[in-house]
């Protein structure tokens, strides 16, 4: 820069070499996919977090926890790749045996009553993931249908799973009825956030 604050043509061309050089190209890359990353494995902290925020019924080997509002918020949030890599990294864990189910439970927890509803999650945020991304819940009626859509695919998979345990009608009775009006709420309270932040869904 000159001693009148101009950029000569030589800094000018300096810059230009730089901003479009491969090796800042890479650099930039290397961001975006850290900012992946870091969502990535917030989300399955968060996940995590709410799993632990359980409630036992007494008529039912199901409880009521957190987790299926951290399942249905970020791939609504954050789009398909970084919402299916919370849950899947999640899911990983607790194959691995790290205690993140819950009760802090790990490997028991693959095969049993609450099984489905571990699979629906990783289903669930793969249909709300592309939903998202293609711009269909950029309005309340999609945004809210995509909620409904991702809590339907949770609840049949986790009944059929149950069913197994505890036959077909009271797999119904014990793992879908206790649970429509937790997502009920659910849905107001995810609409509401969601199109109240800075970004929407159509982004």
């Amino acid at each position: 820069m000159d001693s009148t604050g101009k950029i000569d043509s030589q800094q000018f061309r300096i810059f230009a070499v730089m901003t479009h050089s491969p090796s800042l190209s890479s650099a930039m890359q290397r961001v975006l996919s850290n900012r992946t990353f870091m969502l990535s494995s917030l989300g399955t902290l968060v996940l995590i977090a709410c799993t632990q925020i359980r409630i036992p019924l007494p008529f039912t080997p199901v409880p009521i926890t957190g987790q299926t509002f951290a399942v249905l918020a970020w791939p609504l949030l954050f789009g398909y790749r970084i919402g299916v890599a919370s849950v899947a990294s999640y899911l990983v864990l607790g194959a691995l045996g790290a205690p993140v189910f819950a009760g802090f439970e790990s490997l028991a927890a693959l095969w049993g009553p609450t099984s489905g509803y571990l699979i629906g999650f990783a289903i669930s945020a793969v249909v709300m993931g592309r939903l998202r991304d293609a711009g269909f819940t950029s309005s309340i009626l999609g945004l809210t249908s995509t909620l409904i859509v991702g809590q339907a695919i949770i609840l049949l998979c986790g009944s059929a799973a149950l069913s197994t345990f505890v036959g077909t009608q009271n797999a119904i009775a014990m793992g879908i009825t206790p649970f429509l009006a937790g997502d009920i709420i659910k849905t107001i309270l995810l609409v509401t956030m969601i199109r109240s932040l800075q970004w929407n869904a159509a982004k």
